[in-house]
């Protein structure tokens, strides 16, 4: 006997709403460059029980953006990331964007699929292309050359359409960037689905090939 699991549906819907708004608050009260442990770890099992929930009841989407969400939250408390006014602004908008989301799911309405791509690719640049050692570099903050961050997060913050040609992104992965699990050709999918692009590498640091770590 199967089990209808849309009658359900009503007290997951409330519990996302609950938990998007401790999470709101939270990012709220978070200080940049303060690791507050109590409030990212509130924020964090947020993300978590909304991520658990959607793939329970089969709202992928939802459960795929979260996942990253989770993803950065989980680097912040344990120290890997530094928190700064730019991850808890791309947070922020994210979690309007989850709510928007739930919102028109509940309804039984189409997902706004172009605005939820433009939020996922924040939160992936920001978890990807940004080096807590390399954040003050000269490449990653001359005026010349625009942070990837920087680019993303306020192009999807303000919600307008490009008033320029094109963007120009710099992208500088710290050192362990695959120790950790992250994949940065993730985002350069992210990036294709939002338009063409082409890309130049700069190899100036890269090491010989005999002086790689192979871990």
């Amino acid at each position: 006997m199967s089990i209808d699991m849309s009658q359900f549906h009503q007290v997951f819907f409330e519990e996302c709403f609950e938990g998007l708004e401790a999470m709101e608050s939270g990012l709220l009260n978070l200080d940049t460059g303060d690791i507050d442990s109590e409030t990212i770890n509130t924020i964090f099992r947020g993300a978590h029980s909304i991520k658990g929930g959607s793939g329970t009841f089969g709202f992928n989407d939802v459960a795929d953006f979260t996942h990253v969400m989770e993803t950065l939250l989980d680097e912040m408390r344990d120290g890997r990331r530094k928190v700064t006014q730019l991850a808890i602004d791309v947070l922020l908008g994210s979690v309007d964007c989850l709510r928007t989301m739930l919102t028109s799911i509940q309804a039984n309405q189409d997902v706004d699929s172009a605005t939820v791509g433009k939020y996922k690719a924040a939160l992936e640049v920001e978890l990807t292309g940004v080096a807590n050692d390399a954040a003050a570099s000269p490449a990653t903050t001359s005026e010349e050359t625009i942070g990837s961050t920087d680019v993303v997060a306020t192009q999807v913050a303000d919600e307008v359409e490009l008033s320029q040609p094109g963007w120009k992104i710099g992208f500088c992965p710290y050192l362990d960037l695959l120790k950790t699990g992250n994949d940065p050709v993730r985002m350069f999918r992210e990036l294709a689905e939002l338009g063409e692009y082409s890309v130049s590498v700069n190899t100036n640091d890269v090491p010989a090939f005999n002086e790689l770590d192979p871990e």
